[in-house]
């Protein structure tokens, strides 16, 4: 079954709502009310963490307190295979588009565009004018729209968020930053980049990244409290992308919780997956990568140094939750949580570079004073990073992590929340992805996509499909056996096309041989058993399929590579 409804659920009403299209929405707007008689279309809170791996989160198998997070998925419908692109500003511009990320500017993220990509159409390295934004049509159509967090689509002006639909913004332009101060998160881009409503700003005091952007959000709405508009909200969180830092009382609750290491924590939580359901009871422990040191070879300092870290990731991590709850009890006081979509996710998989660690970091961090001595690591002024046994701990069971179309790269936690509409406790096991969500979220408000053209310019259509069907229990699947749907970044090797529960992936050294290979994702999340050999005319048809798939959306190909 693609979908399962607790039994104590099965006779629950899916009725929906009487939505407002979006003319009459924009006479209520100039009206300044809505009719006693008519609802309003539904809130939209769009919440995406930054980094964080497929079973970190409690209901995915993660010993992390992430209590309000779960309540969305209790409350709703949890997914166990959602997909993105393999990094975050790609991620983005297909969640605000609904359109593949060659086509919106993103083919490769701005920072590892190759040579031969540059000034190619789909590689401007920000969302270009051939897509239209889902704030802009959410605005045009009466809604209130505001961001606050991580932007990463273009930093000069016509580029920001304000200038892509959003009303009032509150945005990290770059990649990521230091959560406490404008410190950039590499040598080339030391200094962060923020934007108020269009305009460049500076922090304010006692700035921590993910309070912050929630403060940022409340106030948002607050302040259009009178105007009965309904409100699309955009919470684009940094946490827990490096580096790893949290307020000291989130990292004392963790700490000495990593002592055994990361090989029984793995063990602990493909344990917990198969209670929850989430992987088969069969399933056995991936191997440890060949990269990762067995725990019990480092020293008891390597040890005691690497469980704070993992416990920094932690404590990032059970703040963003706490900050999830802060937005779902404000809905609640205002009255219009039972009124809200929720969609929670997070961009890629975890982050494996374990940075601070690389010769360029040690160098720019000395420089810059950074002190990562082990009482100081996740405070202020410290830049730590995580070990790839733990990377690996985040991906549990899947296969590799950030940057790579193996299944811990792009297949992550997912809940879609909506009180009346979606059944509680509910799960889908058919295939979504970020595509998806533009075309469900615009259903649900009754707004339609423009087509192919939007105040006189050329658009692309949209790429994704509604899952509302998938949501509301009407179908199993939107995606059937017989549709394709491909992912490509960094050109040189890092390819894959799903077909059901088949894939066939391509990855290089060291994280693969470059060479096509087919799994069945039903038997092997993992990704270990290559059954191209047994099935020889699947692989050469989902060859051909992906074939098509990069002539269509316009990759070109590199043989750079930027992205290690």
């Amino acid at each position: 079954m693609y979908y399962r409804i607790s039994k104590f659920l099965a006779i629950a009403s899916l009725s929906v709502f009487a939505v407002i299209g979006s003319s009459s929405l924009t006479e209520d707007k100039q009206a300044g009310s809505t009719s006693s008689e008519e609802k309003k279309p539904p809130n939209i809170v769009l919440i995406i963490a930054d980094d964080m791996g497929y079973s970190d989160l409690s209901m995915y198998g993660g010993e992390i307190d992430t209590p309000n997070i779960e309540s969305l998925a209790k409350a709703g419908m949890l997914f166990r295979r959602f997909y993105t692109a393999a990094t975050c500003s790609p991620t983005r511009s297909m969640v605000l588009s609904g359109v593949d990320h060659h086509q919106s500017g993103l083919g490769s993220m701005a920072e590892f565009t190759a040579s031969n990509q540059k000034g190619k159409p789909g590689y401007e390295g920000h969302l270009n004018d051939r897509v239209v934004t889902i704030a802009t049509l959410l605005q045009d159509s009466g809604y209130h729209t505001y961001m606050a967090g991580k932007w990463h689509l273009g930093k000069e002006k016509g580029l920001l968020p304000f200038d892509r639909g959003f009303e009032k913004t509150f945005a990290l332009l770059d990649g990521a930053a230091d959560h406490y101060t404008k410190r950039g998160y590499n040598p080339a881009r030391p200094v962060a980049n923020y934007s108020s409503n269009g305009e460049a700003v500076d922090l304010p005091e006692n700035f921590y990244s993910t309070d912050y952007y929630t403060d940022k959000l409340i106030e948002f709405v607050e302040g259009d409290r009178d105007s009965n508009k309904p409100f699309f909200i955009y919470a684009t969180y940094t946490s827990p992308h490096d580096p790893l830092q949290a307020p000291e009382e989130y990292i004392q609750k963790y700490l000495g919780k990593y002592d055994r290491g990361w090989d029984e924590l793995r063990e602990e939580r493909l344990q917990r997956l198969k209670e929850l359901d989430l992987v088969s009871e069969d399933l056995e422990l991936p191997p440890r990568w060949e990269m990762v040191r067995a725990w019990d070879s480092l020293t008891p300092e390597e040890q005691k140094y690497e469980s704070k870290t993992m416990a920094i990731y932690a404590a990032m991590i059970d703040n963003l939750d706490d900050n999830v709850g802060r937005l779902i009890d404000y809905l609640k006081e205002i009255g219009e949580y039972e009124n809200t979509i929720f969609v929670f996710f997070s961009d890629n998989g975890p982050e494996g570079a374990n940075r601070s660690q690389l010769e360029r970091w040690k160098v720019w961090l000395e420089e810059d004073g950074i002190d990562n001595s082990y009482e100081n690591i996740g405070l202020p002024n410290s830049f730590a990073t995580l070990d790839k046994g733990w990377t690996q701990v985040s991906s549990t069971p899947l296969l590799w992590f950030k940057g790579r179309v193996s299944e811990g790269g792009i297949r992550v936690p997912a809940v879609f929340t909506y009180p009346g509409a979606i059944a509680p406790s509910t799960r889908s096991e058919g295939f979504g992805q970020v595509l998806d969500l533009m075309p469900t979220l615009l259903d649900y408000a009754g707004v339609e996509y423009p087509g192919t053209s939007y105040e006189g310019k050329e658009i692309y259509p949209m790429g994704g499909r509604s899952l509302r069907p998938m949501l509301e229990g009407k179908s199993d699947r939107v995606y059937s056996d017989s549709d394709p749907v491909g992912f490509e970044l960094f050109g040189y090797g890092n390819s894959a096309l799903f077909l059901g529960d088949w894939k066939i992936v391509k990855i290089i050294p060291p994280w693969g041989d470059g060479q096509w290979k087919l799994f069945n994702l039903a038997r092997d999340p993992r990704e270990l058993n290559d059954l191209s050999p047994y099935y020889p005319q699947k692989l050469e048809q989902m060859i051909s399929l992906y074939e098509e798939y990069e002539k269509e959306k316009g990759v070109v190909p590199t043989t750079e590579v930027l992205y290690k």
